[in-house]
């Protein structure tokens, strides 16, 4: 049974350990993702860099009292939180350590605070977060930090801010998800996904967006939706589309073309729901639909199999059923090794 999942938003530390050369691997993507949000998150960065500078000039200088600072700042902050650090002998390594830490842990707590502001800019610096869906993930839904539901596929990220701030509510995604978008008209909910800029007020649709497809498609399941070429020079007048329920609009990311259209793909959102809907198609964008819901490969040992048309419907059914109806629906052979399925014509006796 899936489960909807709260967003938590990340460690309030995170930018200080990034700028000090403290993060994970993770951790980096996590940050960089916010830098690449914005020139200004970028000009925020570099501010926050000096800002973090500055605190480490000042641990650095002689009348600075490490013991008294450091048991004022453990006292800050939530001991939970805090990496403990074994004091050895004085030495230049250990201190050297200790300013690094200092430092962090200072530039954490002036995050931490009511407000973070940055010299004398009167701006709250918004703090990014993230879901990862990776490889061969189990389908979960999560909830937005406006009470929006979205469901991400199997390789697929989305960016969100932990507060949707202002009079939009934005997100980036890359990848695939299924949206269910609380209804705010005062509030636009806008997803950013490649060249393609998706814009609701509240209703259901689904957009596909994987870096490196040709593509960005989005179809709409109920409500109305507004998708716009982000490309500067595109044509004003093909920038543009509005489509509701049972539309689908895909932009063509090399032409910057964008069309509206029926949806022809009854199983478009197939990966969410596991329901298949199969008329008259041919096997090859079957096991094409099946390989993408259930993370497995598919072949024949000839190509003319794959022009045998299908006429079947599956509800929540698992791969090794849906696969044994066709191979019986058909006279095949189906041979299995480690997820890697293959249909044979039956040997002649």
């Amino acid at each position: 049974m899936k489960e909807k999942k709260n967003i938590e938003i990340f460690n309030r530390e995170l930018l200080a350990k990034y700028l000090s050369n403290e993060v994970n691997s993770l951790e980096k993507l996590e940050v960089e993702t916010w830098i690449s949000q914005s020139a200004e998150n970028r000009e925020e960065l570099e501010q926050s860099r000096k800002m973090l500078d500055n605190i480490d000039a000042f641990y650095k200088a002689e009348r600075f009292d490490s013991e008294v600072a450091w048991n004022k700042i453990r006292a800050k902050i939530n001991p939970a939180q805090l990496t403990v650090i074994k004091r050895k002998s004085i030495g230049k390594e250990v201190i050297s350590r200790f300013y690094k830490y200092a430092a962090i842990i200072v530039f954490a707590v002036l995050l931490g605070s009511a407000g973070f502001y940055i010299g004398f800019r009167n701006k709250v610096t918004e703090v990014y977060s993230e879901i990862i869906s990776p490889e061969n993930q189990v389908v979960n839904e999560y909830i937005l930090p406006d009470g929006s539901v979205v469901a991400l596929n199997s390789n697929s990220k989305l960016v969100f801010p932990k507060h949707f701030k202002g009079d939009t509510r934005e997100v980036t995604l890359y990848g695939e998800a299924f949206f269910e978008v609380k209804p705010n008209a005062e509030k636009p909910f806008i997803i950013t996904a490649g060249n393609a800029q998706v814009k609701v007020v509240g209703t259901s649709f689904n957009v596909s967006a994987y870096p490196g497809n040709e593509t960005v498609e989005v179809v709409v399941t109920t409500g109305k939706v507004q998708v716009t070429n982000k490309n500067a020079e595109a044509l004003a007048d093909a920038n543009l589309v509005y489509l509701i329920p049972g539309e689908k609009g895909t932009l063509f990311t090399k032409s910057s073309i964008l069309e509206k259209s029926q949806n022809s793909n009854l199983n478009y959102l197939a990966w969410k729901t596991r329901d298949f809907t199969f008329n008259d198609i041919p096997l090859n964008e079957v096991f094409q639909c099946l390989e993408k819901t259930y993370h497995v490969k598919i072949q024949v040992t000839e190509p003319k199999l794959n022009d045998l048309k299908l006429n079947a419907q599956f509800d929540k059914k698992p791969i090794d059923f849906i696969l044994n109806v066709v191979g019986l629906t058909f006279n095949l052979e189906l041979s299995v090794d480690n997820e890697q399925y293959t249909f044979s014509s039956h040997k002649n006796n």
